[in-house]
C-alpha cells in the first residue's frame, strides 16, 4: 500500500511511461511517517457507475480487501493519478461504513457532491490537473484518512487502475504494481536553529528508477519539480525557516513507470528552534547581570529559549553543588520557558555555581552562573 494523500496543489512534472493492460486490482507499499509503517498491500475493487469520462460520479462503490491502518480509519478519498504522478480528486471524504477498521473496506460513492463530500468526473480531474485527456491506463488511489489531517498527515493508499479510450473509461485489468519504499530524513537530525540551512534526504529501496517530489505542510507547499533519484537517493535543501515551530516535510516517490511500480510516501516532523539563551531576574523583575551574588533561599525567575517548540519536551533545571531537585517544565509554542520560579537552595555550598536548563528530548542546554557566600 502506497502512502499518499490528496494534494490540493497540483504542480511538478515527470515524464512517465504509459501503457495498456488487462485486471481490477493494484497494490502498493507502506511508507514511513516519523518511523513506523502503517499499511500493507491490498486489492482494490472499483465498481463503475457508467462509462463516460464526463459522468459526474464515475464510481458507484470502491472497496479494498484490507482494513485501513490504525489512526487512518475515518474516511476514504479516491483520486486519479495523472502521468507526472500528481493526484487529482475524484471523490473526497467518503464516510459511509466508517470507521474502516475491518476488511473489506467498502464505501458507496454518491452521485453528486454534498454533505462534505465532493465528487468529480474523470474529465474534470484531468482538467483540474491541467492535463489533456489521453488514451491509456491510469492509476486510481484509494486513500485512508484521519479527520485530523494536521496531526495525522499520512494517508495510506491502495492502488487500482482504469483504462481511458476516447470519451469512455472502464475498470482496468492491469496487473498490480510492484511495491516501493521511500524513507525521509534530515540533516541536522531532529531539529535545526531558525535561519540555518538543513537538507532533506529521501532514500528509495530496490533501485527503482524515478524521482522524489519534496513538499511541506501536508502538501500545501510544493518545492520545485521532482528530484531525480540517483543511486537510490534524492536530496533537497528547502528554504531556511524563519520562526521556531514544527513543520511536516513530505517525500513522494514517483516511479518512472507508474504502471509497473507503486508510488510511496514518507512524512518527517521537523523542529526549528531559537538560538539558546537564558535570562534571570530577581523576584521584583530586575535583570541579574553576569555571575551575580545570590542568597540561599532567594527567589529568582528564569526564562530561556532554544528548546523544541509546541510543548514537545520538558526542560529540567539543575543547580551544581546543591542538594535540591527541581520540577521540569514544558516548553511553549516557541520552545521557550518563561518566568520559571526557582528558589536558590538553602543547602548550597559557598562559591560559584551553574544553573543549567536541559531539554529532555533535544538535549539543548543553557546555563547561568552565580555565586553564594
Amino acid at each position: 500500500m502506497t502512502r499518499r494523500r490528496l494534494r490540493g496543489v497540483l504542480v511538478g512534472a515527470l515524464a512517465l511511461a504509459m501503457g495498456t493492460g488487462a485486471l481490477l486490482a493494484g497494490a502498493g507499499t507502506a511508507g514511513a511517517t516519523t518511523g513506523t509503517p502503517t499499511a500493507t498491500s491490498g486489492t482494490v475493487t472499483l465498481t463503475a457507475r457508467g462509462t463516460g469520462i464526463d459522468d459526474d460520479s464515475p464510481f458507484a462503490r470502491v472497496s479494498v480487501d484490507k482494513a485501513c491502518p490504525a489512526n487512518y480509519q475515518d474516511a476514504l478519498t479516491v483520486s486519479l493519478v495523472v502521468p507526472d504522478g500528481r493526484e487529482s480528486l475524484l471523490a473526497s471524504h467518503l464516510t459511509g461504513g466508517a470507521p474502516y477498521t475491518k476488511a473489506p473496506v467498502t464505501a458507496q460513492v454518491p452521485e453528486a457532491s454534498g454533505n462534505g463530500t465532493i465528487v468529480r468526473s474523470i474529465a474534470t480531474a484531468f482538467d483540474v490537473a491541467s492535463v489533456p485527456v489521453a488514451d491509456g491506463t491510469y492509476p486510481i488511489h484509494v486513500t485512508c484518512a484521519n479527520a485530523d489531517r494536521a496531526n495525522f498527515p499520512e494517508h495510506p493508499t491502495f492502488t487500482g487502475f482504469i483504462d481511458v479510450t476516447g470519451d469512455t473509461w472502464q475498470v482496468s485489468g492491469h496487473a498490480a504494481p510492484v511495491a516501493t519504499s521511500v524513507r525521509l530524513s534530515a540533516d541536522p537530525a531532529h531539529h535545526v536553529q531558525v535561519g540555518k540551512p538543513f537538507t532533506l534526504t529521501a532514500k528509495v529501496a530496490g533501485g527503482v528508477p524515478g524521482a522524489v517530489q519534496f513538499e511541506a505542510d501536508n502538501g500545501v507547499t510544493v518545492y520545485d519539480t521532482p528530484v531525480p533519484v540517483v543511486n537510490g537517493v534524492a536530496t533537497f535543501q528547502p528554504p531556511a525557516n524563519t520562526a521556531p515551530n514544527v513543520r511536516s516535510y513530505i517525500a513522494v516517490f514517483i516511479p518512472a513507470d507508474q504502471l509497473a511500480y507503486a508510488q510511496d510516501y514518507s512524512v518527517l516532523s521537523y523542529s526549528f528552534v531559537n538560538a539558546p539563551s537564558v535570562t534571570v531576574t530577581d523576584a521584583d523583575g530586575n535583570a541579574l547581570g553576569d555571575s551575580p551574588q545570590l542568597t540561599p533561599g532567594q527567589h529568582i525567575k528564569v526564562s530561556a529559549q532554544g528548546f523544541l517548540p509546541q510543548s514537545q519536551e520538558q526542560v529540567l533545571p539543575f543547580v551544581s553543588n546543591a542538594l535540591a531537585l527541581f520540577a521540569p517544565v514544558a516548553t511553549d509554542a516557541r520552545g521557550s520557558v518563561t518566568g520559571y520560579d526557582l528558589t536558590v537552595p538553602k543547602l548550597i555550598a559557598r562559591g560559584s555555581h551553574t544553573l543549567t536548563l536541559t531539554g529532555l528530548c533535544s538535549f539543548v542546554q543553557v546555563s547561568f552562573t552565580f555565586t553564594t557566600k
